[in-house]
């Protein structure tokens, strides 16, 4: 008789929970931990081209390979190089974040669009580290994420230390109705002056669940929990 009346208490637990997630229309499924993507940057520490010998001790160039150029004071520069060659620590007291070179600018700003569109409910880190030179006061710069010629998100928070340089990240996440989904994603690095240095450019891409998604698990698990506590009280004792 106690075995009989367990079972339909626990039918009809099972029961509440089954038309409770149906009615609701929850998705039960529990979310897993999604990786970030990381998405091509062409020419991202700067290396392109080889910056050659200028003025007998700076090795630097005004070509950037794959960006756009709006600024007559842009250049990619191996400090390294420069320093050895004036015998001075001119320049930065530690190494470069990635590869031999890195950019500078005194004005105006350089940009690159990627091969990458804005995709719905992800969330996007762009990463750069900016550099302070030792022998120039800091003017400050700006790091844009774009999605056709719309900002979508912009930090210029950080001041790094003389002769450093700091890493800088930028956040935005899209949703489902998104407008600017389908636009081509963009990075716009800009400086105020002289002279703000950039290097090592990331951007990162992680899928973010959908709400009812999420509460759907919510859900699914707290139901549980209650179907379980209820059979285990529900069950006879020795």
């Amino acid at each position: 008789m106690k075995s009989t009346q367990l079972m339909k208490r626990s039918n009809n637990a099972l029961n509440t929970l089954k038309i409770a997630l149906n009615s609701s229309c929850l998705i039960v499924a529990i979310p897993t931990q999604v990786k970030a993507a990381s998405i091509n940057i062409l020419n991202h520490s700067f290396e392109g081209p080889e910056a050659p010998l200028a003025f007998n001790r700076e090795f630097f160039t005004t070509n950037i390979d794959d960006w756009t150029v709006n600024s007559n004071a842009a250049v990619v520069f191996n400090p390294t190089a420069s320093q050895n060659n004036t015998g001075l620590n001119t320049y930065f007291s530690q190494s470069l974040p990635d590869g031999l070179q890195t950019l500078a600018i005194s004005s105006g700003d350089i940009s690159q669009e990627l091969a990458v569109t804005l995709q719905a409910n992800t969330k996007y880190t762009l990463g750069v580290f900016v550099g302070r030179r030792n022998n120039v006061s800091f003017s400050g710069y700006n790091i844009e994420l774009l999605a056709g010629n719309t900002v979508l998100a912009s930090n210029n928070s950080i001041t790094p230390a003389p002769g450093t340089f700091t890493k800088e990240n930028v956040y935005y996440t899209s949703s489902d109705n998104d407008p600017l989904i389908g636009q081509s994603l963009g990075i716009r690095l800009s400086s105020d002056g002289i002279q703000t240095n950039f290097d090592n450019v990331t951007l990162e891409a992680t899928a973010v669940p959908e709400p009812l998604t999420i509460l759907g698990a919510v859900t699914a698990i707290s139901f549980g929990t209650i179907f379980k506590r209820k059979v285990a009280k529900d069950k006879p004792k020795k």
